[in-house]
């Protein structure tokens, strides 16, 4: 079966290399824990109440799995500001964190100006542009990522670097970072694997690529994962697909998908899983597909094995990458450009 499902791609269609870029993952996440000692704060940051990290696509996702693996273990709250515009509590007491990978990010840029009035507790993640030259006449601290990756291929440094930071200035514990560090093996193992094409990856890229992928997660922990998809599934491989989470889904999507029973044919339903979910989530998720499973075009479950929550997620993480690189090949595409958000960005500058 393996050379049937690979003789429907063209791996040549990868011209710019996004293979190496997504196996990177875990070594990126080697190299930011490898940095820690290196990484000193020359500011204070004290009486923290909240963290509002700021960033958009690549950069705001590694906040939203960093928010996650930490949620329940920072002792402040932690919101992610994906526009222009910041919330109005943000004050002196704020820590804001700056993340944009190449520096230049407009909504960034033009929150971050707005910070700069509220607090003087300000942290850049990034690889340089316009956001460290601004940082740089307030003599903020930063985190100096690598560069040479699409945003997006830069998870592994994103998330570590976020995490490091918040270990750093005492706002989680450190056992966090062993707990990272410790799946690291697991996650090159499986990327080995996966870059090998096994069937059990191409046989679900085969069946969705031509499809509009509608991916549930859960709230607590498999929400990053499934939103994640939908970001890999646009930029990677070039299709639209829609995410929303549990139980919420219960209380309004559910009743969406009674009529126009001929769109939902095109659907494949994609479930994002974990042994530890809470039982009353794997009740909602198996009771809601008994009642729609009949209507979509394929359904699907992902799950991952691992001895820690903090493991299974990232191998998640990993795996659904895999996916939107395959469905890429399988759309016969080279997964890396993003040409119509290249063309968004230059006619927004025309207007400006």
């Amino acid at each position: 079966m393996s050379q049937l499902l690979k003789s429907e791609i063209d791996f040549d269609l990868d011209k710019s290399n996004m293979k190496e870029a997504i196996i990177s993952f875990p070594y990126q996440i080697e190299a930011a824990i490898s940095d820690y000692e290196m990484i000193k704060f020359k500011n204070q940051y004290d009486n923290i109440n909240n963290i509002l990290v700021l960033g958009m696509g690549g950069s705001a996702i590694g906040a939203d799995l960093a928010k996650v693996i930490v949620q329940n273990s920072c002792i402040v709250p932690i919101f992610i500001n994906r526009s222009y515009a910041i919330p109005n509590w943000v004050g002196p007491n704020t820590l804001v964190v700056a993340s944009s990978y190449s520096g230049n990010t407009e909504e960034t840029l033009e929150a971050f100006s707005q910070c700069k009035k509220r607090t003087s507790k300000i942290i850049i993640i990034s690889t340089g542009g316009e956001l460290v030259l601004q940082s740089n006449k307030k003599n903020y601290d930063k985190i100096i990522i690598p560069g040479g990756y699409q945003p997006r291929a830069a998870l592994g440094y994103s998330f570590t670097f976020l995490i490091i930071l918040l270990e750093k200035i005492k706002l989680i514990p450190k056992i966090i970072l062993e707990k990272i560090n410790n799946s690291i093996k697991s996650i090159k193992a499986l990327s080995l694997d996966l870059s090998k094409a096994p069937d059990s990856i191409l046989n679900i890229a085969q069946k969705i690529h031509s499809t509009c992928p509608i991916i549930y997660g859960s709230e607590e922990l498999t929400s990053v994962v499934a939103l994640r998809f939908k970001g890999q599934l646009a930029e990677n491989g070039k299709i639209l697909s829609f995410s929303s989470n549990f139980p919420e889904h219960n209380h309004n999507e559910i009743e969406g998908w009674t009529l126009n029973k001929s769109i939902i044919k095109e659907f494949s339903l994609i479930w994002i899983k974990d042994i530890e979910e809470d039982l009353r989530i794997k009740n909602r998720m198996h009771i809601s597909s008994n009642i729609i499973k009949k209507l979509p075009k394929y359904e699907l479950t992902i799950q991952n094995s691992g001895s820690t929550k903090v493991e299974r997620l990232l191998k998640l993480i990993h795996y659904v990458d895999w996916i939107s690189y395959y469905v890429a090949l399988y759309n016969k595409i080279d997964p890396t450009p993003v040409k119509r958000i290249e063309k968004l960005k230059i006619q927004m500058k025309e207007i400006e």
